[in-house]
This record gives structure tokens, sequence and C-alpha cells, in this order.
């Protein structure tokens, strides 16, 4: 009876240890969580190589992103970005970057330009994009309440700025963990695609 008693026993545990064992690897390794309750989406929009096409009227578009800490406790945030598609297109399997975070220290203010939003891209998944023109939205994650201010421009080609608007972004209340994948060391990639606006991007 004992050693019946014994090998169930075994038995149990020993489904318990290979559960835990599938649930692990499951998981990312050295994945990160980061609790978060509220999120920002900016608009976004940026002539980089070239121009929107029909989508925008010609001339060169810039977005200067400003996100201020207003606490006096460093908070961490996530980020990622979204370009857009159009409706009943697939999003892209490189449409949309991982989170990423940074942090904030108190009362600290910084900026994401054109040039840093496309740099999210390069590299993603061992490419680089190259995009005529961006669109869509700076996603933000954070555990307090944050400043969040976009600050659009536009002027023609090889003019002067002849158009320059602020917009403040509200906070939405979501509670989401975000779950910040480790970064993959390595060379940077040779690989290149081009990316054409209003268009998924794909390897």
């Amino acid at each position: 009876m004992h050693a019946l008693r014994w090998r169930l026993n075994t038995v149990a545990l020993t489904s318990v240890l290979a559960f835990a064992l599938l649930a692990a690897m499951g998981r990312p390794v050295n994945a990160q969580r980061l609790p978060t309750k509220f999120q920002y989406a900016v608009k976004t929009i940026c002539t980089m190589l070239s121009e929107f096409g029909d989508g925008m009227a010609p001339g060169r578009y810039r977005t200067l992103i400003n996100i201020h800490n207003p606490t006096d406790k460093k908070v961490d945030v996530a980020r990622k970005f979204a370009v857009a598609g159009k409706p009943g297109d697939a999003s892209g399997s490189l449409s949309i970057t991982p989170y990423k975070a940074f942090t904030l220290g108190p009362d600290q203010v910084v900026a994401f330009t054109c040039g840093d939003i496309a740099g999210f891209y390069c590299p993603i998944n061992n490419v680089c994009i190259d995009f005529a023109a961006i669109d869509g939205f700076l996603v933000l994650n954070s555990p307090g309440e944050l400043d969040v201010v976009a600050v659009y421009s536009g002027n023609p080609k090889g003019g002067e700025v002849s158009t320059l608007d602020t917009e403040t972004i509200a906070a939405r209340a979501i509670a989401k963990v975000i779950v910040l994948q480790p970064s993959k060391a390595g060379a940077p990639s040779d690989k290149k695609i081009q990316a054409e606006p209003f268009k998924p991007i794909n390897p």
C-alpha cells in the first residue's frame, strides 16, 4: 500500500514538474514584464526618402513628439510604432515594431523625431526598412500619467515652414502588462526593404 502511494505521489510530482517546464519553455527567455495603466497613441506623419503620393499634398512633413514625466519618481515607459495600411489589407509582419522600454527620470523630457521613428525599423527581424514616408501611430504605455505633446510642421519642397501645429495627447485608462522581449545582439543588417506609404511591410 505504501509502495503504491509512493508511486502515485511520484507520478503526480513528475506531472507537475513537466507542466512547469512546458510553461517555462512557452515564455520568452529573459522577457521582462512591465505593468502599465495608461496608453497614449500619437499620430505621426513624416516624409523621408520621398513623399506620400496621392495621400497628402506634396511637401515636407515632420512630427516631433515630446514626453514629460511630471512626477518626482522615475518611470519606465514602453513604446512601439504601428504603420498605417489600407482598409481590408492585412497588417504586414514588419508593420508593427515590438515593444521596447525607456526610462524617464523625475521631471525629465525626451523627444522622438522622424529619424528616431525610422530607427525603430533598423533593424527589425534582421532587416532595415527604408521609408518613402511614414504614416502611423507611436504607442506609449506607462504605469502613470505623462505629458505627451506632438508638434506637426510642414513646408513646400525647399521652402521654410509654412504650417505648425501642436496637439496634447490624452491618456487612455488601459491596464496592460507589456512583455518586453530581450534585444538580440548582432551585426547591423545589410538587407533593406523599400516601404511605400499605406502598404503593409513584409520581408
